[in-house]
């Protein structure tokens, strides 16, 4: 009987030693690997789980400059392959941002009978009353986050909006955030982008803002963490049932080799402030993603993420594939990849995940208006 509570307080022990290392890992930290787990890739399927059925009906909140567009390829490109319907304009990838979307924003040639699609992919912002309408009712809402300090310094130098707001990212420090005024860029960028997207105002905070952050966590069935990326990856493929070939993706709409802007921890600090609403948003799934992985097994979470990297790598060998897509090709070069080669003669599985996004888009909408015209003659 000693023996037996000896051995359960060692494993009580080595079980918070654990979940104190996971909580307190980096948030630029894509994985925690554990002491014991060997780096070579264990035999982990990478075909779906045969005890379920993949899911095909999703609605994915697209947010500027959080590795949104790489997400966006992995979706478009298993719709695209499953014969699946997308919510699409006539032109361009933009449906409904920043005024909200209304379904008759979505042309009839492009609805499919029934006036239900089965993925919404493109930039658009939260208006569930509205975007429910040409939904399934089973759909899986879907969104991803970023740091907010990162995600700010991102998207303002993407951008380039020092021209509008006259200002170097780098003066905001020197300025008291009370002073601050950031008259929203066209009514399309601004503070607190993100939860401005969200279908929020982005001077909420207080009371508002939690009653927000508990409608948003009813709302999402997932919301990916930019800085856990491969980790999200893996949750996302467990919960719509996709083999981990689906979730595979290379890097899409990269700055390139433009600097980044150093963000010390004074200028940290200032845009957090100025971000508050972001910040709770941020913190709020970041935390329920770090439970996330601590029920799914922090060892079975490494494992998963080594595989991925290996496919993902081996992926990039077969197709050739450059690293990273830089800012969005024009609509119809279809040439434009990431891949070297012809893309007439590249294998569909490399056209598509090399493809960026401006032309996958409108190989999407094609393929949609021959399988809507088709179905309409029969």
């Amino acid at each position: 009987m000693k023996t037996f509570f000896i051995l359960l307080k060692l494993l009580l022990i080595g079980t918070a030693i654990s979940i104190f290392i996971y909580s307190a890992v980096s948030s630029t930290q894509s994985v925690l690997l554990p002491m014991n787990v060997s780096l070579e890739v264990k035999e982990i399927p990478v075909t779906r789980d045969a005890q379920c059925s993949p899911h095909n009906h999703i609605m994915f909140i697209k947010m500027h400059k959080c590795g949104s567009s790489t997400l966006q390829n992995i979706f478009l490109r298993y719709g695209y392959k499953n014969n699946l319907t997308f919510a699409l304009p006539t032109k361009g990838n933009i449906l409904g941002y920043p005024n909200g979307f209304k379904p008759s924003m979505i042309p009839e040639r492009l609805l499919p009978p029934g006036g239900k699609i089965d993925i919404f992919a493109l930039h658009t912002r939260v208006n569930v009353k509205e975007q429910t309408k040409v939904l399934h009712k089973d759909t899986r809402w879907i969104t991803v986050l970023r740091e907010p300090a990162s995600q700010f310094e991102s998207f303002y130098n993407y951008f380039n909006l020092k021209k509008y707001f006259k200002k170097n990212l780098g003066d905001f420090k020197n300025i008291p955030v009370a002073n601050i005024s950031l008259p929203r860029y066209r009514g399309l960028f601004g503070k607190n982008q993100m939860t401005f997207v969200m279908g929020y105002p982005d001077g909420i905070s207080g009371e508002p803002l939690h009653r927000a952050l508990g409608e948003l966590e009813r709302l999402f069935d997932q919301v990916l963490i930019y800085e856990h990326w491969d980790e999200s990856l893996v949750l996302l493929r467990h919960l719509l049932c996709w083999s981990l070939h689906d979730v595979v993706a290379f890097k899409k709409n990269a700055r390139g080799k433009r600097r980044k802007a150093a963000v010390d921890a004074a200028l940290r600090r200032t845009l957090r402030e100025l971000n508050y609403a972001d910040v709770e948003l941020y913190d709020h799934f970041l935390a329920k993603h770090r439970r996330q992985v601590l029920a799914f097994g922090v060892e079975r979470m490494s494992e998963e993420v080594l595989s991925l990297k290996t496919l993902r790598e081996d992926y990039s060998r077969r197709c050739a594939a450059k690293d990273t897509a830089k800012r969005q090709a024009p609509e119809g070069d279809k040439n434009v990849t990431q891949a070297k080669g012809d893309a007439d003669a590249m294998p569909e599985s490399c056209y598509t995940l090399s493809l960026t996004e401006i032309p996958l888009i409108k190989a999407v909408r094609q393929k949609q208006i021959r399988m809507l015209r088709n179905t309409k003659e029969h």
